[in-house]
This record gives structure tokens, C-alpha cells and sequence, in this order.
């Protein structure tokens, strides 16, 4: 198993040979015994290194889940629509690679991404660049296969969810079999479905951030009370400057009856009664009650006349004038003009006030100008939104009549490819434990026996040779006695303790 030390010759050149004399080569009996005598630091390395091993394959090495699905690529005799959209040049293995391609692209992943989110692919909240790395994973993670000269395409997932590996994979071959229709068949209908969708949201966001708008500033219709503030405006000033054209007529025609007031006396007489007039009228009645049983010449009839003729002679001599009883009162030409000076202040007063309230109502509405005009710049904005919103709809939805009328003719052929199975949560999962404790065995076995012998190695040769080396004791008696021949033994032998199996002889001298 080993080598032990022999020397045919004299002690001072065996000691030469083997003790002072430095090794400079080790074979593999020297490494064994190496090992051998560091075995106790090696075990310890060993045990360290492996137990960290162990215990970093059991907690960081966690199952892996993996999900598949496969799918079915149909060929008839028109390979235009089903052939990946090639011509009928193309055979099996070519279709079968174009779908796969297709199937893989990162367009796919991209649809897929937007409809899962980074947080349900990382399964766990995104960071920074958190749509990038889950790109990395669904790229990562997505795998294709197929058997030789068969129509079907395996796709698998792997994740370290069972429910996250289907539903991933699911959703990506979901986004590989709308994206596929877009591609061949150039009318995007299920894009302008989303897109429709897409421009009606926007429509309802846009119209909604205009209602809240008008909501918040108290506005109803913001073009209809603008152009009814600025009519009521022009309105307000031409009935303002009227009627202060009326109160200023109406003041004008007080000051003048005013004016005529201080000339009018305010009382005059009003009649006066003397009676002579009385006194004819009765005997004018008595002579045509006499005349009425008397002839005209009857001096009854004759003596009445004569008093007529005497009092219309009085009357007309003017003897009665200014003779009688005298009454006087208020002068109503004074009472009239009063009574329209009274009437033309109240008038001037009603349009003066009238003429405060039509200015009140037209600084009023000034405002609501002033108002309206500070947030048209703002509602023209929400406006615009709105009108452009409505208008790409509508866009938008002639392009998906459009692409309706022609996806009509083409819909049997969107089938070539048939899903055979979805993909379902595994029921098992890989793990990568064992090959991890397999792992750190090697890693601490290697580790452990390479720090041994480099310990050993300078324990054994680096170390002893700086090590001093006891002289030899003189011989007690005068006559020195024949040395016994004794077997040299270097300091810190690696090979001391280990059994000797067979002597070779030193044929080096």
C-alpha cells in the first residue's frame, strides 16, 4: 500500500539521502498518505461544507411546475389560408416550423403579457422594469416540441406555481391563436374588436372628464350659457340705455310742470249764486202752467210776461253780476298737473330702479362672460377630447365593418389550428433537490480533500524543513560500538502510522 525507507549504505549517507535532501516530486502513494494523515481535517471540511450544501438544496432549490398543451394544425388541399399563410410550396416540416415560430414570437408574449400583468407572471409585485422581466420568464420558462412527420405541437410552461404554469400557458396560446388571425388573414377584426373597445372607453373617459368639468364649475351647457350670457348682455344694455332715456324724458316733463305749478294758484271760485235767474226760470214755468187753462191775452197770462220782461231786462242791464252768493275751491288744472307731476316722478323713479336692477343682472352676466371665457380654454381642450375620441371610434368601427365583410368568406379557414387540450395546473412537480444534495457531496468531498492536501503538504515539507533537527549524543564508553543499522525516518512522515505492505530497495545510489 506504501513505501518504507531503506538504505543499503552508511548512516551518513542515508541521512543525507533521505532526511536532509529535499522531495521533489510526489507520486500517488505520496498524495494517498497525504490524505491519509489529514483524514481528521478533511472529515470536519467535509461535514461543514456538505451540511451547508444540504441546507441550501433544501430551502433555495424549490419544485418546479410544468404545464402542457398541444395543438392541432390542419392541411387540406387549399394550404393558402392554413399554411401559415404561405403558399402550397410548403410542405409538412415547413408549415409545422412557421406555425411554431409564429407560436414562440415575442408579439405573442407581448399580447399575453398585457393581458396576465408582470404581477400575476413574476407571481409576486413587479419592481422596476417589471414588464422586461417577465418577458425574461415567459421566455424562459415557454417551450415548443413535436414528434417527426406529425401535425401537432406541444407547448409547455414551467413555473413555480402549478396554477401560474397553466394559466400563463394558456393565455399564451389564447394571444397565438388571436395574434395568428390578425397575421394571415391581414383584416385584424379580434384587434379592431379591442381597439373598438379600446376607442369606446376613451369615448366614456373623455365624456366623463368633460361632465365632471361642467359638474365642478356649476355649467349645464357650456356653449348654450356662454351665447345666452352674451344675448342677455346686449339685451340688459339696450333696455338699460332706455330706460334711462325714460327716466331722464319723465324728469325733464316734472321740471316743467314744476315750472307751470308756480304760476297756477292752488284755489278759485268755483260759481255764485245770486237767485235771479231762479226767480225767471219759476215764472217762466208759471206762464206755461197758465197758459195751459188761459188764453194768451188773459190778464193772469199778461201780468206773468211783464215780470219775465222785467227780470230778463235786469239780467241783461248786467245789474246782476258779481251779486250773490260766491263759493271757491281748489283749482283743478292745478290738481291735474300735480297729479301728472306725481305720476311722472313715480314713473322716472320706477325706471331708475328698473335701470339699477337691469345693470345689476348685466354685471351679472358680464361675470359669467368673464367666467366662461377663463375656462374656455380648458373645455375646449375636454371638447376636443371628446370630438377626437368619437371621431376614431367611429373610424374604428367602419375599419371593424370592414374587416367583418371580409373575415366573412375566410372564417372556416381560421380553424386550421385546433386546440386539443388546455393546459390544466400539473399535479406533480420537478424537483432539483436530489441533484442538488448530489451537488454538494462532490463540492465538499473536492473541496475538502484539496484543502487536505494542501495542509498536509505544508505540514509534511514546508514546514519541517524550517523545523531544527537534534544533533547526535556521544557515545558513553572510550571504544564507540558499531552502529546498529537502523532505517532513517524523515521528520513528519506521511507515511508513519500506515501499515507496511512491502520493502522496495533504494536503487538510487
Amino acid at each position: 500500500m506504501t513505501r518504507a525507507y531503506h538504505d543499503t549504505g552508511s548512516a551518513s549517507a542515508g541521512t543525507a539521502g533521505t532526511i536532509d535532501a529535499p522531495r521533489r516530486e510526489l507520486d500517488l502513494f505520496d498524495v494517498i498518505a497525504l490524505a491519509w494523515s489529514q483524514k481528521g481535517f478533511i472529515a470536519l471540511i467535509f461535514a461543514v461544507i456538505f451540511a451547508g450544501g444540504v441546507a441550501a438544496s433544501m430551502t433555495l432549490l424549490k419544485p418546479s411546475y410544468t404545464a402542457e398543451t398541444r395543438l392541432l394544425v390542419l392541411l387540406d388541399s387549399n394550404p393558402t389560408p392554413t399554411a401559415a399563410g404561405v403558399g402550397d410550396a410548403f410542405m409538412l416540416d415547413q408549415v409545422m416550423q412557421s406555425e411554431s415560430e409564429l407560436l414562440s414570437s415575442d408579439a405573442v408574449r407581448r399580447l399575453a403579457l398585457e393581458t396576465l400583468g408582470a404581477d400575476v407572471v413574476l407571481g409576486e409585485a413587479a419592481g422596476l422594469n417589471a414588464d422586461g422581466v417577465a418577458l425574461r420568464e415567459l421566455r424562459a420558462g415557454f417551450q415548443l416540441s413535436r414528434e417527426p412527420n406529425s401535425s401537432a405541437i406541444n407547448a409547455s410552461f414551467k413555473s413555480a406555481s402549478a396554477e401560474r404554469s397553466a394559466l400563463i400557458l394558456n393565455t399564451i396560446v389564447d394571444a397565438y391563436l388571436a395574434y395568428r388571425e390578425q397575421v394571415l388573414f391581414e383584416t385584424g377584426f379580434s384587434g379592431l374588436e379591442v381597439r373598438r373597445e379600446q376607442a369606446d372607453t376613451a369615448v366614456r373617459v373623455a365624456r366623463g372628464e368633460l361632465e365632471s368639468f361642467l359638474l365642478a364649475n356649476e355649467i349645464a351647457n357650456f356653449e348654450a350659457e356662454r351665447g345666452t350670457a352674451e344675448n342677455l348682455v346686449g339685451n340688459l344694455t339696450e333696455r338699460i340705455s332706455q330706460a334711462r332715456g325714460e327716466r331722464d324724458m319723465t324728469l325733464a316733463g316734472a321740471t316743467a310742470l314744476r315750472e307751470r305749478l308756480v304760476q297756477i294758484p292752488e284755489s278759485i271760485e268755483l260759481y255764485v249764486e245770486n237767485g235771479v235767474s231762479g226767480v225767471l226760470l219759476d215764472r217762466r214755468a208759471e206762464r206755461a202752467s197758465l197758459l195751459s187753462r188761459y188764453q194768451p191775452t188773459a190778464p193772469a197770462v199778461q201780468a206773468v210776461e211783464r215780470e219775465i220782461a222785467a227780470l230778463e231786462s235786469f239780467i241783461a242791464s248786467g245789474s246782476a253780476e258779481g251779486e250773490g252768493q260766491r263759493r271757491t275751491g281748489a283749482n283743478p288744472v292745478r290738481q291735474a298737473l300735480e297729479s301728472d307731476l306725481a305720476t311722472r316722478e313715480a314713473n322716472a323713479e320706477a325706471q331708475a330702479s328698473l335701470a339699477a336692477a337691469l345693470e345689476q343682472q348685466a354685471r351679472a352676466n358680464r361675470s359669467l362672460i368673464s367666467r366662461l371665457r377663463q375656462l374656455e380654454p380648458e373645455y375646449t381642450r375636454l371638447a376636443q377630447n371628446v370630438a377626437a375620441a368619437e371621431e376614431a371610434a367611429a373610424a374604428v368601427a367602419g375599419l371593424e365593418a370592414t374587416a367583418s365583410a371580409r373575415r366573412s368568406p375566410s372564417l372556416g379557414a381560421a380553424d386550421a389550428v385546433r386546440l386539443i387540450d388546455r393546459a390544466t395546473p400539473p399535479m406533480e412537480g420537478q424537483s432539483m433537490k436530489k441533484l442538488g444534495l448530489i451537488g454538494a457531496f462532490v463540492a465538499a468531498a473536492g473541496i475538502a480533500l484539496f484543502l487536505g492536501l494542501i495542509r498536509g503538504y505544508w505540514v509534511t515539507y514546508v514546514r519541517a524543513v524550517a523545523l531544527p533537527r537534534p544533533r547526535p549524543m556521544a557515545p558513553a564508553s572510550s571504544v564507540a560500538a558499531p552502529p546498529a543499522p537502523s532505517q532513517p525516518v524523515a521528520a513528519n512522515d506521511p507515511f508513519d502510522g500506515l501499515p507496511v505492505l512491502a520493502h522496495v530497495a533504494d536503487r538510487s545510489l
